[in-house]
């Protein structure tokens, strides 16, 4: 109501100010009354008009120069304006809102010198661009999004803003044109170190450092798609005039179950948290690049659950879910009371948490009663990292636990490590 009624009172003012320029060339009269008269008059005219232009008649789209990227990447978004008519506009305002997720940046491993100074992760994005479109009936509007944090994001809001040469009269109208895009977490280089995987009852341990441990052929099927180029059987393959390709056994005790803590109870430390979910998804692509015998779990309020067969051959889908993830107001402690029945025993279960206290290490120790090989990693700020946190990586590794504290300096390095050794 304020609007209209502001509007109207510059209409009013306008008329005014048309109606005070005739009466004094009527009552003056001459050539510079008139003049002055008829030079105001379409300016003055053109004023009158701009406040009540159908500018939500326009057109507005939205594109992307990409809908998949990875933290800390830039994102170059182009808005095209189309309109009827070409009434003259001398200036167009143009207002981005931005909307909460946005409102952080990711300048690489490099924002792990913030990890105990959480605000420094905040950025607080605003675009305002300025064009002259004169008579065109269509034009476009570029800027980029720069040091894109991990999420599911979306462009929806733009407030267009047109209005006279001397800033008397305006017409804005926000238009809403949604366009989402993904930020997958970043992917380092990771070695994975661990000791004792046997491959049979009874066997020797064998040592696994960064390597596959090698398959035994056991025959030929025909061709499934998915299957590896290098898995091709040819000789088999030219006698059949059917692609076949190899049959390995499955290795009995080299599967690797991942856990991602996405509980929320403590204090939120959305760094913490980032670099929690960017440790995961480096050591999901390491094991599945060694073509190891993997699965993922998450337990927040509903349990998610990825298989050796999504992580190899859907991990667009995988990498979705850790874009969206976020903490939730669960204890990872409370949703691992018992030991999962479905797991083999023997496997290899690596935690991935950034939250440690007597219950979970309660839990963790009643895990490894059940023959499986537990891995603790524990990504803590150094500064967080006292008497009482060293206190219960102790008691884990005391249970035969192996715990790796994951600070600031070994996220800071070039390729990071998992150290699944006491």
């Amino acid at each position: 109501m304020k609007r209209i009624i502001k509007k109207m009172v510059r209409e009013l003012q306008l008329l005014l100010l048309l109606g005070i320029l005739f009466v004094f060339a009527m009552f003056q009269g001459g050539f510079v009354s008139w003049f002055l008269f008829y030079s105001m008059l379409p300016i003055i005219l053109y004023m009158l008009f701009i406040p009540f232009y159908p500018i939500h008649n326009w057109k507005i789209d939205r594109t992307l120069s990409d809908r998949y990227l990875e933290t800390g990447s830039d994102l170059e978004v182009t808005i095209t304006i189309k309109r009827k008519s070409r009434f003259p506009i001398f200036y167009l305002v143009l207002e981005e809102m931005f909307p909460e997720t946005l409102q952080f940046q990711d300048i690489g491993k490099k924002k792990y010198q913030y990890f105990s100074d959480q605000p420094s992760y905040n950025r607080k994005r605003y675009v305002k661009k300025v064009i002259y479109p004169g008579f065109q009936k269509e034009f476009t509007i570029s800027y980029r999004i720069e040091q894109l944090p991990r999420g599911k994001h979306q462009l929806s809001d733009i407030n267009l803003k047109m209005g006279d040469p001397f800033g008397f009269v305006e017409c804005n109208h926000p238009f809403h044109v949604t366009k989402e895009f993904f930020v997958y977490p970043a992917i380092q280089d990771l070695k994975w170190k661990q000791q004792s995987m046997s491959l049979e009852e009874g066997s020797n341990s064998s040592h696994v450092h960064d390597e596959k441990l090698t398959n035994v052929v056991s025959g030929v099927r025909e061709y499934i798609p998915g299957d590896r180029f290098s898995w091709i059987d040819w000789k088999t393959t030219a006698r059949k005039n059917t692609v076949m390709t190899k049959e390995f056994e499955q290795e009995k005790d080299s599967s690797i179950v991942v856990i991602l803590d996405v509980g929320g109870l403590q204090q939120s430390q959305r760094l913490v948290f980032e670099a929690v979910v960017e440790w995961t998804a480096s050591v999901l692509q390491s094991l599945r690049k060694k073509d190891q015998n993997i699965s993922f779990y998450t337990f927040g309020k509903t349990e998610r659950f990825f298989s050796n067969q999504q992580l190899q051959f859907q991990f667009p889908a995988v990498q979705n879910y850790l874009a969206t993830v976020t903490q939730e107001q669960v204890s990872l402690a409370e949703r691992i009371t018992t030991p999962m029945k479905e797991l083999s025993r023997g496997s290899v279960i690596l935690f991935v948490i950034h939250h440690l206290d007597e219950l979970l290490v309660e839990r963790l120790s009643n895990w490894k009663k059940q023959d499986y090989t537990i891995v603790v990693c524990y990504v803590i700020p150094e500064k967080q990292l006292n008497d009482k946190e060293e206190q219960y990586i102790r008691a884990l590794r005391l249970k035969n636990i192996s715990v790796q504290a994951v600070t600031e300096r070994e996220l800071k390095q070039e390729q990071w490590e998992v150290q699944a050794s006491r």
